[in-house]
Parts: C-alpha cells; structure tokens; sequence
C-alpha cells in the first residue's frame, strides 16, 4: 500500500512517475489479502478441483465436508463466494461440538473457457479469522493437449507455472492451496518431493499418476516453523518416479505481523511509522553509486520494529535502524544503488515490514536517472 506526504514536491514526483510507479508496485507486491486461519470447524479438504470440464457440460457440484472440533456449538454466520458464479449452500442451524455438517457449492459454469480459481470465505461465530476454500478446474470450449494446458514441463509432468503466488500470510498463521498437475508421459509417475523449504508440505493426489491423466499438488505454508518476513519463497523438488525434476517448485508469499486480534484500543496505542519524504529523485552518471535518503518517524504510542526491507527484485543495499525506535523518534533509511549501464529512467522500490497494525507495509521510491 502506499502512503503519499501530502506536500508539492511528492506530487510532483508522483505525476511525473506514475506509469513507472504503477509498474514498480506491479513488480513489487503480492496480493493484499489474509488467508491463514484458526478454527474450531475441521475441514476434510478445502480444496476442490474439478480437472478439465467443457463448457457446455452445464453446471458443477462439490461438497466440502467439517466437523466441530471445538467444545461449544459454532455458528456460520455467512459464506461469501469470490465470484457469482460459485454458489455456497451451508447450514444455519448452529454445529454442535463433534457433529458435522457440509458446505455445498455449484459452479456455474458460465465464464467462458479458461483456468479457474474461486475462493469461498467461511465466517463462523469461533473465530475472527475466516476459512478459505478454494474450487478450481479448467473449463474449455475445443479441447486442448496437456502440453498447451500444462506449458511448464516438470520431468515427465507438466503444470502451469512453477512460480505461484501464495499471497499474504501473518506471521504464525498457515496457508493451503493448490496447484494443477498433468502426467504427459505413457506410464504411471509416483509424484513425491525433496528438499522442502521449512514450513513447506507438499502432497501429491492421487500419488500416483496415470498416463494422460490430471491431478493436483497440494501445499500448505505454516509460518510458525521458521521466522520469515517480507518477500518469503518457499521451495521444493518434485521426484517423479525417482528422479529428481529440474524445475523446481516456488511458492511466494508476503509474511506481516499478526494484528487482526488486536483490538481498536490496542491498535491506537501501538507504533505508527510516518515517512517525511516516501520519494526520492536521483540523476547519477553510468556505473556510478548513488545513495537515497528517506526521513521517517514514529508518530505512535509503542515502539517501532522494521522486521525487514524488501526491493522490487533489484539488489542493492538498504539499511535502516536494526532495534526499536521508540515513540516519537526520527530515523532515516538509506538506499545505495549502482546506476545501471543503461541510459535513461528506473524506479526502484522499498518495502518496509513493520509491527505497526494500521501500516503494516510502508513503500519507499526511488526515480533515478542514469546519464
């Protein structure tokens, strides 16, 4: 997200800058949206996929099925689908501890041929937290090979892409999903994985793979087996039959702070991180290295914690207080950046993960002009 000093000189950045910072935050930012979750309803899958589907093949049905795992009757007090044309059925009545129930759903159907993905948010009277579950498929109007389908060759299998964005995570929390996976050859794979990040569980369904066939990777993320911050990768091998694939596994998330348990009281009387100046207009000669200087303060009640600073995929070195700054104090961060050999003007990107609940992420720019 980006927090704009209401001043003329970063107006007058950002109307010079703009198309290159739409492209910078493109480049530099996941998707906005929590989805680790707590919850007393224990879900048998909360993933779906219904594989390869023709679009005149009319409407499709899954069922996800849960159980009360808590000691007190849970309500669910809504169900909202990501998209109309995936309809969640649920109970009303409330869940009583060990009983089960089911969350039907009815994809429609009617988008047009294309890969989906729809996620169903589950709002329970157990916890703050939602539950998501997620329906998938690939809809298609003239079928296509797995080849065109799967373009990303993983040994004798074949996926979409080997690099899926996992969203945003607070810390501690954990994330599951998954991923479409094709078997091109003419004999089973036994799908299995190595070398996993920590925190990383991939399974394979079914785990082993007929010819033709189409199955699913599933992964969960669980934060609390490593401290990570920011920009997070998260990794693995596939073993098809054995052998190790080359292409390897990436699965890229943003870790923040865990703030949504925190109430309106405590988010007030917590730190708050200002940045006096968020842009920085820099004209350097080829090859030659430039520093960046941003003023910020903690405007806040509490200390202030910079977890870490992330940039737009460039390298270049960022430093910035490595201990707590407390309320009312000013800090600088700093960013030393090579100009490149290239002519012309580039955007470089800072992102700030902090312990501050109302600006988690705070983002920094850099114009510079490289003569």
């Amino acid at each position: 997200m980006l927090y704009i000093c209401k001043n003329f000189e970063a107006m007058r950045f950002l109307k010079k800058h703009m198309a290159l910072l739409l492209s910078a935050l493109l480049a530099a930012s996941l998707s906005y949206s929590q989805t680790g979750f707590e919850s007393a309803l224990a879900f048998k899958s909360t993933v779906h996929n219904f594989g390869k589907i023709s679009i005149d093949a009319g409407e499709q049905h899954c069922t996800f099925e849960f159980t009360n795992i808590s000691d007190k009757p849970v309500v669910i007090n809504n169900v909202i689908s990501s998209c109309g044309c995936a309809q969640p059925e649920w109970p009303r009545q409330p869940i009583m501890p060990g009983k089960g129930g089911k969350i039907e759903v009815t994809y429609l159907n009617d988008q047009g041929p294309y890969p989906f993905e729809k996620n169903i948010t589950v709002y329970t009277s157990a916890s703050r937290k939602p539950v998501i579950l997620r329906i998938s498929g690939i809809a298609y109007e003239k079928e296509k090979s797995l080849k065109e389908l799967f373009p990303v060759a993983v040994g004798p299998l074949g996926i979409m892409k080997n690099n899926i964005g996992a969203g945003q995570i607070e810390q501690g929390y954990s994330k599951s999903g998954s991923i479409s996976v094709a078997n091109f050859s003419q004999k089973a794979v036994s799908v299995e994985f190595d070398g996993l990040s920590a925190g990383l569980t991939l399974n394979a369904v079914p785990k082993v793979l007929e010819p033709g066939a189409i199955g699913e990777i599933r992964y969960g993320i669980n934060t609390g087996e490593a401290l990570n911050w920011g920009n997070t990768t998260y990794s693995a091998n596939v073993v098809c039959n054995g052998a190790k694939a080359s292409v390897r596994l990436n699965f890229n998330c943003m870790i923040i702070d865990n703030v949504s348990g925190l109430s309106a009281e405590q988010k007030n009387s917590s730190s708050m991180i200002l940045a006096k100046n968020s842009s920085v207009t820099l004209e350097a000669a080829k090859g030659a290295v430039t520093t960046a200087r941003f003023s910020l303060r903690n405007t806040g009640a509490a200390n202030l914690v910079i977890h870490k600073a992330d940039t737009n995929g460039d390298s270049f070195e960022v430093t910035y207080p490595e201990r707590e700054i407390k309320p009312g104090e000013n800090f600088e961060v700093a960013a030393k950046i090579r100009a490149p050999g290239a002519g012309g003007e580039k955007i470089y990107t800072i992102t700030l993960i902090t312990n501050s609940p109302k600006r988690p992420l705070v983002n920094l720019f850099v114009a510079l002009e490289t003569k």
